[in-house]
């Protein structure tokens, strides 16, 4: 029995889990810490209002085979396709992702309702109960849940769940929707980024460790440019106050050295020019800080727009909580022009959804390409790539270098563009091969050419590609 409980991660021989998960890692039912804590791991996302999460498995339709609901051991099984197919074989033993996504994402064809539940804290860290997420088709504005939905799935994991649950929406479609629900009661997200400085008579940007901001994506602007505006800058450490009072003021800098584009050009700060300026309007008050730097022959030119509270306050510049709070302007050269601007924000990005493209070539070729996204309500959604795969004619290079790796969009992310850059080239078709370009159609993410790039990142060979998807990643 012991063999059996420490290979399939058992809570407690005295409360044996009965049904579908005697003996596997999950459980059919939570009513205490103890059974909490046999399936729950530490907090893996990005929000600080969540200390510990689990996921379940609820049915959602009289024709699902599975009708009990499960609470899978995040620790064993991090995701929950992996936990189907692999604890659960008998119900869901080789099921396709695709097939996954069917019965889980899609309204039409959903046989299960699966998520998170996490554990909430409040700021000073104290426990306050825990909150569900559900998982829908990100990519389709028919798929987000009603407020009745919601409902109906709280009043179903409330059968087996017994400790207090609200709604907790992680996704920004689902949290903006829940802005408007009446009836459920919800946990909104937390704004992570604020701090409490020292001398409260001032405002403060706290540092606690190393941390460096990335150049992102500007929608409309040629890969070839995206390249070029590839920078890293690293934040100064420490507790950097800031003077409340309306004016002009000279202050310590904020930022120190970075790297600009693909031959990585020094950015060195220019000594004595950070300045700090406080503009109170009629209705706000306005904060902005600038800095001057050299990145070779040009300047850089940062501006940012402290998000601090209406009445002052702090604000940490940490991973995770700059993402989606933190975005700086740098211009070369005091240009205005687009293709002459960076966007410095997260290095990170695990705020945003997981994506992956995967494309197949000829002789058990292929390609792939993670990245971060938020599928956007209107204009363009962030797109951050992180990992690129590549293997042409049996050799694989392996690219997560973030200056190799570059996306370029439209308005809406449409004919997007990716070039996955090799450190060093490999050989395919007699000549060498510096890296992938994806191109996809204007307004689909559909496959429109793959080819090759030269040394100086121009198309060689275009590749024949059997198969292509792009999928958000469980």
């Amino acid at each position: 029995m012991l063999f059996l409980c420490l290979l399939a991660a058992c809570s407690d021989d005295s409360d044996p889990d009965p049904g579908v998960c005697a003996d596997r890692p999950c459980r059919t039912s939570i009513a205490t810490d103890a059974h909490w804590t046999a399936v729950s791991d530490v907090h893996a996302g990005v929000r600080c209002d969540f200390s510990e999460e689990t996921k379940y498995l609820a049915p959602a339709s009289a024709s699902a085979a599975l009708q009990e609901i499960v609470f899978h051991d995040v620790k064993t099984h991090r995701l929950h396709h992996e936990f189907m197919t692999r604890a659960l074989p008998e119900y869901f033993g080789g099921l396709p992702a695709q097939m996954y996504q069917a019965i889980v994402q899609r309204r039409a064809t959903r046989q299960y309702w699966a998520g998170a539940i996490f554990r909430l804290r409040d700021a000073s860290g104290a426990p306050t109960g825990w909150g569900f997420d559900v998982i829908v088709d990100p990519t389709t504005h028919a798929e987000r849940l009603t407020e009745t939905e919601i409902a109906a799935i709280e009043a179903l994991l409330e059968t087996r769940f017994e400790l207090p649950l609200v709604y907790a929406p992680t996704t920004r479609d689902a949290i903006d929707d829940a802005q408007g629900f009446v009836s459920v009661t919800k946990h909104m997200p937390r704004a992570c980024q604020l701090a409490t400085c020292t001398n409260t008579a001032k405002d403060c940007v706290l540092v606690p460790a190393a941390v460096s901001l990335c150049g992102h994506f500007m929608e409309g602007r040629t890969a070839a440019v995206e390249h070029s505006r590839k920078a890293r800058l690293a934040a100064v450490p420490g507790a950097h106050e800031l003077p409340r009072e309306a004016g002009m003021h000279s202050v310590p800098p904020l930022f120190g050295a970075g790297e600009l584009g693909p031959s990585r050009i020094a950015i060195t700060p220019m000594p004595g020019n950070a300045r700090y300026e406080v503009e109170h309007t009629s209705n706000y008050v306005v904060r902005t800080y600038q800095q001057s730097f050299r990145a070779g022959t040009q300047t850089l030119d940062l501006s940012w727009s402290i998000p601090f509270p209406e009445a002052g306050g702090g604000i940490q510049l940490a991973e995770p909580h700059i993402q989606g709070s933190m975005q700086a302007t740098a211009a070369l050269d005091g240009s205005v022009d687009y293709d002459d601007l960076v966007s410095f924000q997260s290095c990170a990005a695990t705020n945003l959804d997981a994506w992956r493209i995967t494309g197949t070539l000829p002789n058990s070729d292929g390609f792939s390409v993670d990245f971060r996204h938020a599928v956007p309500g209107a204009g363009s959604g962030p797109l951050f790539v992180t990992r690129g795969e590549v293997k042409l004619g049996g050799q694989t290079a392996v690219v997560d270098d973030y200056f190799r790796l570059v996306y370029a969009g439209e308005h809406h992310n449409w004919n997007n563009q990716y070039w996955v850059l090799f450190a060093a080239p490999i050989t395919y078709g007699g000549h060498p091969i510096h890296g992938l370009w994806i191109d996809e159609e204007s307004y689909q993410s559909n496959l429109e050419a793959a080819w090759t790039l030269d040394a100086n990142r121009q198309p060689l060979d275009r590749l024949t590609v059997s198969s292509y998807s792009v999928e958000k990643l469980p």
